[in-house]
């Protein structure tokens, strides 16, 4: 069972088997909220859970989105106060992927592993960037997110949760979060993965343009004990896609440190 936790920073955590083992970060993409990681986070009983609303996302929807930089050292602020010995090992997907990045690339201390999926840390251009831009001004119809739902195959039992956060997303921070993403992780920035002496697994389902396999090469050039995978078979949201491939690919990481032999090579 999830304890909510109302951190003094204002990002919202909910917190699943405090005194389980190691940690474990969830972070989410930009079209949902902390709970798109509940299913995952219960399967992991040997896990103590860590899973925040993103700043403007969810119960987070009070507190905005300045920055990535400033999201990650929150981030890193709560694992220092509410992760076992001020550690966690971090699981992102999409906009949770390249915030996850982020934490580890400027707090490498707070990180045991990194498990990302879909992060675009080149960002997007041409008429991808366009597209996604031109869709903020959607964000407050109930259709959009119900197509949305439809498009990422979201189960039906939470098609309704799903278009209540979407339509609950503070437009303003959503404003200044995707033009910032969508320009790409600064070099600079990304630097900090030099100094990471965890490992990362950087994930991209097979399925995904070339823009999402492009951006693999940011984590594998810097990142001392880094490695690369495609998701076979799998689009961008494959936690919903195929959650049993996931879920086995994510616990093989967890338990091992090792990539699972169900993936691919990238």
């Amino acid at each position: 069972m999830s304890q909510p936790v109302n951190h003094p920073a204002g990002i919202y955590l909910a917190e699943q088997r405090p005194d389980a083992g190691e940690s474990v970060l969830f972070l989410h993409g930009g079209s949902a909220a902390g709970w798109s990681w509940t299913e995952q986070a219960e399967a992991l009983p040997d896990h103590h859970a860590l899973i925040p609303d993103l700043p403007g996302f969810g119960a987070s929807a009070r507190h905005p989105w300045t920055d990535l930089a400033t999201t990650a050292d929150e981030l890193a602020d709560l694992v220092r106060e509410r992760a076992h010995d001020g550690k966690t090992h971090v699981v992102g997907l999409s906009l949770g992927g390249v915030v996850g990045v982020a934490l580890a690339a400027r707090h490498p201390d707070v990180i045991r592993s990194v498990f990302v999926t879909g992060a675009i840390l080149r960002g997007v251009r041409g008429f991808g960037r366009w597209a996604g831009l031109a869709q903020i001004r959607l964000f407050g119809s109930p259709g959009y997110w119900r197509t949305m739902a439809r498009a990422y195959r979201i189960p039906p039992d939470t098609v309704d949760l799903f278009v209540t956060t979407g339509l609950g997303i503070d437009r303003d921070s959503v404003r200044r979060m995707v033009p910032e993403i969508y320009a790409g992780v600064p070099a600079r920035e990304l630097d900090g993965l030099r100094r990471l002496t965890a490992p990362i697994l950087a994930i991209v389902g097979e399925q995904e343009s070339r823009t999402f396999r492009d951006a693999l090469d940011e984590v594998t050039s810097r990142a001392p004990h880094a490695a690369a995978r495609l998701a076979p078979g799998m689009h961008h949201i494959w936690d919903v896609e195929d959650p049993e491939l996931f879920h086995s690919t994510l616990l093989h990481w967890l338990t091992t440190g090792n990539p699972s032999p169900a993936l691919l090579p990238a």
